[in-house]
């Protein structure tokens, strides 16, 4: 049975949020010593891969043995210390030819790793609720939300039957015009229905947050409007959402439940905003085998309060900060 996540009484709850690890056989050695320096510092509750966990430039897996020797490197500074860990998908953690499908099996085969399938009737693979039980009873206090992203909107036409020559990206588009995908409509729907379901069961509204790799479109909101929205932090790239907008926020703001959505992706952002009472952020890049900024290196540290869990905190923390300048140079 995998290990179940509870609050402990009078102690916040920490979940630490990285993406973009872009490892695989070759790794740079300071990417484990950046995940245990902040294992060390941090001790969190929870550890969340954001997606490109697996590189796709010259370090990448191709073998289940690749993807197994790498994730016992990258996963060994939770597992001596006991922390579960979930992940998600990124857009390029299947380049080289090891299907999610396979390396979700793989991922589970871990005994720390609270990642599911997810229903097999809705897109991607990957998309699971995670409970955080209270103290001193079952009753759910918060619910972290995982989901595919999928890749790009070529493989979107591809799996709706829409015409490889649909031209989905206009020349005046809604973004920042990428032609990535997202969290699909029956996704959202998933959530919606399942967000009911708990609060039924659980007697009372279950606040939570998301993560994904790519961003939804409210992202690029956020970056525009950096006065309404209270955004502070770095933008030094597009937002690479898809421009097709498949719901999600629009589910969450009905439901009235979600409170925070992260996404990776975009390795040199870290910045984050408010939208309709949402938090959005992003949780920079932890890559030595891809590109980005020695002074954005890092993650994102939540923590959730037991007693006031409509309101936490959420910081990024940067490598640099933790380790000095040893923390930047690729071995």
């Amino acid at each position: 049975m995998k290990k179940q996540l509870r609050f402990i009484k009078d102690k916040p709850f920490r979940i630490f949020l990285m993406s973009d690890l872009h490892g695989g056989k070759g790794v740079s050695d300071q990417l484990p010593e950046a995940i245990e320096a902040v294992m060390a510092k941090y001790e969190p509750d929870l550890v969340l891969l954001g997606g490109d966990t697996a590189g796709c430039g010259p370090v990448h897996v191709e073998t289940e043995q690749d993807l197994r020797e790498y994730l016992d490197i990258i996963t060994e500074p939770m597992n001596k210390r006991n922390i579960p860990w979930a992940h998600v998908f990124g857009n390029h953690d299947d380049n080289y030819g090891l299907s999610r499908e396979k390396q979700q099996e793989i991922y589970e085969s871990y005994p720390l790793c609270l990642s599911e399938a997810g229903p097999e009737e809705i897109s991607g693979v990957c998309n699971y609720c995670l409970p955080v039980f209270a103290s001193d009873s079952d009753k759910i206090k918060f619910a972290v939300w995982g989901f595919d992203s999928h890749d790009n909107l070529r493989g979107f036409r591809l799996e709706y039957g829409l015409p490889e020559d649909m031209k989905i990206v206009l020349h005046n588009h809604l973004h920042d015009g990428t032609d990535y995908d997202g969290v699909h409509f029956d996704q959202a729907a998933w959530y919606y229905f399942e967000s009911m379901r708990l609060e039924k069961e659980n007697g009372e509204k279950i606040p939570g947050m998301m993560y994904m790799h790519i961003a939804i479109p409210e992202f690029y909101l956020v970056s525009q409007n950096y006065h309404d929205c209270k955004c502070y932090g770095s933008k030094c790239e597009n937002v690479a959402s898809g421009e097709i907008n498949f719901g999600l926020f629009a589910a969450c703001l009905q439901r009235g439940d979600i409170k925070a959505i992260f996404a990776g992706h975009d390795h040199i952002n870290d910045f984050h905003g408010t939208y309709c009472g949402i938090k959005f952020a992003y949780d920079g890049g932890l890559t030595y085998d891809g590109y980005q900024r020695d002074w954005i290196r890092g993650g994102r540290l939540i923590e959730i309060n037991e007693n006031d869990n409509w309101n936490f905190t959420s910081d990024m923390v940067y490598i640099s900060d933790i380790m000095g300048e040893k923390g930047n140079k690729r071995k």
